[in-house]
């Protein structure tokens, strides 16, 4: 078992903060954060996101056993730009075979995330999500920075908010939305739900 507080709790002393000034910095109670710290409460997904974006470091930092060296994942807290502020994009060409994709779950959770592209230095993040029927995103809705998400339903079908809106999406479906307003979702059909996301920037 991968002990995600303990990894949370090392990468906030590391950057010498508080448990109060974490708190402050990411909106989430002193006492909640403590209760993950000490694995007493699993985070949402949106939790996660949020701690680990404030610490600088990648969902996937905290859930895997590759979270010594980050470039394993190719991970950077940003895509890459110069200081004129160009966008810079990859001009290398990979494949990620099948068998060889990297894949965490999120505590607590049945969910699997793989992730389709070769790393997470890219201004472009693809993920696969292989869901459960009734399995949800949490009660807390996501926020990622502005961007745009991008999602297909392979197989199943999901139900998925953005912000008020309530939209069912069966096998086949897409949907576009912009990346910083507050989503949720749940499996409704499927054994396996396959669905494929993807964002820009990367926010995983």
């Amino acid at each position: 078992m991968v002990d995600t507080g303990m990894r949370i709790r090392q990468e906030r002393l590391k950057r010498k903060l508080t448990l109060d000034q974490l708190s402050k910095m990411t909106g989430l109670s002193k006492s909640f954060l403590s209760q993950v710290e000490r694995n007493l409460v699993q985070p949402s997904v949106a939790s996660l996101k949020n701690i680990a974006h404030e610490l600088g470091v990648s969902v996937v930092h905290f859930l895997t056993d590759d979270y010594v060296d980050q470039n394993l994942w190719g991970y950077h807290p940003g895509p890459p730009r110069p200081e004129n502020g160009a966008v810079v994009y990859n001009r290398d060409v990979k494949v990620v075979r099948a068998g060889k994709r990297k894949g965490v779950r999120m505590p607590g959770s049945a969910v699997l995330y793989e992730v389709l592209t070769p790393d997470l230095n890219r201004q472009l993040e693809v993920m696969f999500m292989r869901i459960s029927e009734g399995e949800t995103s949490g009660d807390e809705p996501m926020i990622d920075a502005p961007g745009e998400k991008f999602g297909v339903v392979l197989k199943g079908a999901l139900e998925f908010w953005v912000g008020d809106e309530k939209f069912i999406l069966e096998e086949g479906d897409s949907i576009v939305h912009p990346a910083d307003v507050p989503i949720r979702w749940r499996g409704l059909r499927g054994d396996p739900i396959e669905v494929i996301w993807v964002q820009t920037p990367p926010s995983f």
